[in-house]
């Protein structure tokens, strides 16, 4: 585990504030500014190239990571009515959650239990009444129970019940839907979450409404792009067009908890601000916050709206990017609906594709040149580090 970064890490009652408040990071941010606190201490650590370009490690972090810890795959509100539900094959497996008739949310392996063909053919969002397979019409209801064998008559020994959908464990927490593919076990996403989840209920996040959804398949390894978010040093240069102007330069503090990492990246809006107590200081509007959720998840509280991110490993060089916007509230007009679509064309192409994902994937790219067989990173990109120590880690856990 490398050194924290805090300049402040050897006094106790500031670290245990900033680790366990999103209130103390904030107010610690405010301290950077007015210089009450040093910035982090130099230091230059790397990461091996193979990393983003072995194979084999790559299917080792696919089944002890992706497969193995919880999944945020969408919203809630995205499937509001019985029927409705969520095709994809994100985590190579063929996949639907769907809302049941009485309203609960599972879900299944999109696979009939006969032959084993697929159920739903096309990805994304659907409407159903029932799952029919389309080879011999065995029929499913939402609750992937087995409801009707054609010419039963003609199989002998057999029980309907053994035969039921293949069900993942599945729960709506915080308004997010979450699924852990591993069919059978448990999932704990109480000790998953170590103890964030109250910075999200402080974040009013089961408040909010699903709105839009990009799904982008992009040519890079996805720890490229969890580096990225996880570096103040970009900001204000490889965004100086977009959001950046909107930032002091590397101004942010991170805290761990368990393996994931929040992060409290100033705004402007505080070095205006820097005489008001910390108590009157505003998470959005003086900050803004990212949670990097291990494995494979980035939760961002911006000013307006939370963009939630998953990355979802395709091949070494390959990711699926799956970015959910989401709103305060349903758009209450059409003037309101345009805003919240301008605000993602913003983020998701201006920012996110145009800018985050350029640079992971030229980096891909740059891998096969040669050039080098480790990455650089300094203080301000630290975090990084500690993520890709926390990948070792889970990956040597077995």
């Amino acid at each position: 585990m490398p050194q924290s970064t805090r300049a402040a890490a050897n006094n106790p009652d500031a670290e245990q504030q900033q680790a366990t408040s999103c209130d103390g990071l904030l107010a610690r941010l405010q301290q950077r500014a007015r210089g009450a606190v040093d910035a982090p201490p130099p230091c230059s650590l790397r990461v091996p190239i193979a990393a983003y370009t072995d194979p084999q490690r790559l299917q080792r972090e696919v089944d002890r990571l992706i497969h193995r810890y919880p999944q945020v795959i969408g919203h809630a509100t995205q499937i509001p009515e019985p029927g409705d539900a969520l095709v994809y094959d994100w985590l190579g497996l063929p996949l639907v959650t769907l809302r049941d008739k009485a309203g609960a949310i599972a879900t299944f392996l999109n696979v009939c239990r006969h032959r084993g063909m697929r159920l739903l053919q096309n990805e994304g969002q659907a409407s159903v009444r029932s799952l029919v397979c389309p080879y011999h019409q065995w029929t499913y209801g939402l609750d992937g129970q087995l409801r009707n064998i054609p010419r039963a008559e003609s199989f002998c020994d057999i029980d309907p019940a053994d035969f039921n959908l293949v069900a993942l464990p599945t729960e709506v927490r915080h308004g997010l839907i979450w699924v852990q593919a591993t069919p059978g076990d448990h999932m704990d996403l109480d000790s998953h979450l170590a103890g964030l989840g109250r910075d999200f209920d402080d974040f009013q996040l089961g408040d909010y409404h699903f709105c839009r959804q990009s799904v982008k398949d992009i040519a890079c390894n996805w720890k490229l792009v969890q580096d990225a978010f996880l570096d103040g040093y970009h900001v204000v240069r490889l965004h100086k067009k977009t959001v950046g102007p909107f930032f002091p330069d590397a101004l942010a503090e991170t805290s761990v908890h368990g393996r994931h990492i929040r992060s409290a990246v100033a705004r402007n809006t505080l070095l205006d601000d820097l005489a008001l107590a910390p108590e009157a200081l505003d998470r959005r509007h003086h900050a803004t916050f990212s949670y990097t959720l291990f494995p494979n998840m980035v939760l961002i509280f911006h000013p307006e709206y939370t963009s939630v991110i998953s990355l979802f490993p395709q091949a070494p060089d390959r990711t699926l990017f799956v970015h959910n916007m989401l709103t305060p509230r349903a758009p209450a007009s059409e003037q309101e609906r345009d805003h919240f679509e301008r605000s993602f064309e913003l983020i998701d192409k201006g920012v996110f594709e145009a800018e985050d994902i350029f640079v992971s994937v030229g980096a891909q790219k740059g891998f096969a040149s040669g050039a080098n067989d480790s990455l650089l990173f300094g203080a301000l990109e630290q975090p990084a580090v500690q993520f890709h120590q926390f990948v070792e880690a889970a990956l040597g856990e077995g």
